[in-house]
């Protein structure tokens, strides 16, 4: 791989903004030497001090910074300038030129431990590669965060939002997911995690291998809960109650087709759903409409127009919608309630 390729690679590493492509070179370069390490570390350094940030500099930073969404089945479409990546190829140069005066100013200081980011907006989806190995689909409006020492410290995640992993086994280092104050215990396996803020159910489904559940605070005397594969696990954290349920066949359509089944789920909860999906926002006229509930299914790459449609045809009460920028307002036709 030429130099300029590694360079773009690894500003979007550093910028939090990695593709799996971009996060599987990377690896590759740091482990063709040892060299390649330290020069990895000390722009890792860089990236997050402040002392180094000229005006200039700055303004290159910025440009790394911008959103790029990598979305699911659109790889033809770029959401991205090749100005952008020019500004961090550069910013990675100027960097480069500065490794011996920041390694001498740095001699005295404790290494320092930089964090990774890797955030999906609404209405995407995205599949990165971990340093270890690991598999992990990132939901809508989900985020993961792990330290620069992941996979020579721990192996050690933390998530907001939804995903599913596909873990590579090292009986050495167990893998883990925190969200919050709880925490998933993994070996080899495959299991999705459901927590997004402002939910107050958590939900853990395992597909294979072994996880453990463990709590903050005791729930029926315990802290610690086994899956079997084939289970989900639910925790309500506003109740503290904890139960467990067959995986659905729903499960598996969502993941692997990117199809959403939703079975007599009330307006509002889909609302969510929706929100998350297409980035878009219902808002009803009254309480009654949220209390309505409908079945069916959605597909990540349907049409919102699409949708509403079905949801308008299919309703027992007629109601109407109407779309506003990214708001769609809903409501009774005639106000009947």
């Amino acid at each position: 791989m030429n130099n300029e390729k590694i360079w773009n690679h690894i500003s979007r590493k550093i910028s939090g903004e990695a593709t799996g492509k971009d996060i599987l070179e990377v690896n590759k370069w740091l482990d063709s030497n040892s060299k390649n390490k330290r020069t990895y570390n000390s722009l890792i350094e860089m990236w997050n001090t402040e002392k180094l940030t000229t005006e200039n500099r700055q303004s290159l930073f910025d440009a790394i910074k911008r959103r790029i969404v990598v979305y699911e089945n659109q790889a033809e479409r770029r959401f991205y300038s090749t100005k952008l990546f020019k500004a961090a190829a550069i910013v990675l140069v100027i960097l480069a030129t500065n490794f011996t005066i920041f390694t001498l100013c740095r001699m005295t200081k404790p290494e320092a431990i930089a964090w990774q980011e890797v955030t999906v907006p609404r209405g995407n989806r995205m599949k990165i590669t971990l340093p270890d190995s690991t598999t992990v689909w990132l939901n809508n409006e989900s985020k993961i965060r792990y330290a620069s020492n992941f996979n020579t410290a721990n192996r050690e995640v933390e998530l907001s939002g939804e995903a599913y992993f596909d873990v590579r086994h090292n009986a050495e280092k167990p893998f883990s997911v925190n969200v919050g104050k709880k925490r998933i215990k993994v070996l080899g396996t495959r299991f999705s995690v459901n927590a997004y803020p402002g939910d107050h159910l958590i939900e853990t489904t395992l597909l294979s291998g072994s996880v453990v559940f463990e709590t903050d605070q005791k729930v029926n005397g315990e802290t610690e809960f086994k899956l079997e594969p084939g289970q989900s696990l639910f925790y309500d954290t506003k109740s503290n109650k904890m139960w467990k349920e067959d995986i659905q066949t729903a499960f598996y359509e969502y993941w692997e087709n990117g199809i959403y089944a939703f079975k007599d789920e009330k307006f509002e909860d889909l609302a969510v759903k929706i929100k998350r999906i297409f980035n878009v926002e219902l808002l009803f006229d009254n309480e009654f409409l949220k209390t309505k509930t409908y079945t069916g299914t959605i597909h990540i790459n349907d049409n919102i127009y699409i949708l509403m449609e079905a949801i308008r045809r299919t309703s027992l009460e007629p109601i109407e919608y109407k779309f506003e920028n990214n708001i769609i307002h809903v409501k009774l036709r005639n106000n009947k309630k």
